[in-house]
């Protein structure tokens, strides 16, 4: 709201503090002001990006409350704990609860156009993978990249012939955050049983 009709020199993003140090009545325009709904998104994808994310669970469990669902408090330190990835590319809060769906619910339906993407090939990509994390006594990036480049070899396919199919199989959606980012979030127990719905 502050920027319409207003301005200082060429700045465009402003914390409270400058803009209660930097505003004056002699800089506002005598123009009609118009509100650019693109420009206010994109404004809000910066402070979204920028905010402190205990700060930014705190207002987007509010604002679901509010909204949408109230967040159970079995997904609370999992999405906590997630706000490091689930706020990228997010330009509103309800960006954020689209990118978090998947942790809420694992009572999803996939289109029949992703379905055809988990073929017979991906099926036994989803298994052996499904082999490799449960024989895993710690789950973390590094050991989820080094088995994904051991099936990339195995299988002779690439990032996206695994990634692909695996996002659908754990979100029901070829869209969405990177999949490391998916399978740590959901926790090695989650991980297999959604996995061995297509193996």
């Amino acid at each position: 709201m502050l920027r319409l009709g207003w301005s200082h020199k060429d700045k465009e993003i402003f914390s409270l503090k400058e803009s209660i140090k930097y505003f004056n009545l002699s800089s506002v325009g005598k123009s009609p002001s118009k509100l650019d709904m693109d420009r206010i998104l994109s404004m809000n994808e910066h402070y979204i990006k920028n905010m402190d994310e205990k700060e930014l669970f705190q207002t987007f469990k509010n604002y679901c409350q509010q909204y949408n669902k109230k967040i159970e408090s079995k997904f609370e330190k999992k999405l906590a704990n997630s706000m490091h990835f689930l706020k990228n590319k997010a330009k509103s809060l309800e960006d954020i609860h689209n990118n978090a769906n998947y942790i809420t619910t694992d009572k999803f339906s996939i289109n029949s156009e992703d379905l055809n993407l988990i073929d017979d090939n991906s099926k036994k990509i989803i298994n052996d993978y499904c082999k490799k994390i449960e024989g895993s006594k710690i789950l973390n990036r590094e050991t989820l990249e080094k088995y994904l480049e051991e099936l990339m070899n195995k299988h002779q396919t690439n990032f996206k012939g695994i990634g692909q199919p695996m996002r659908i199989a754990l979100t029901g959606s070829k869209f969405g955050p990177g999949i490391y980012d998916i399978i740590l979030s959901l926790e090695k127990d989650e991980v297999l049983k959604r996995l061995s719905r297509f193996n």
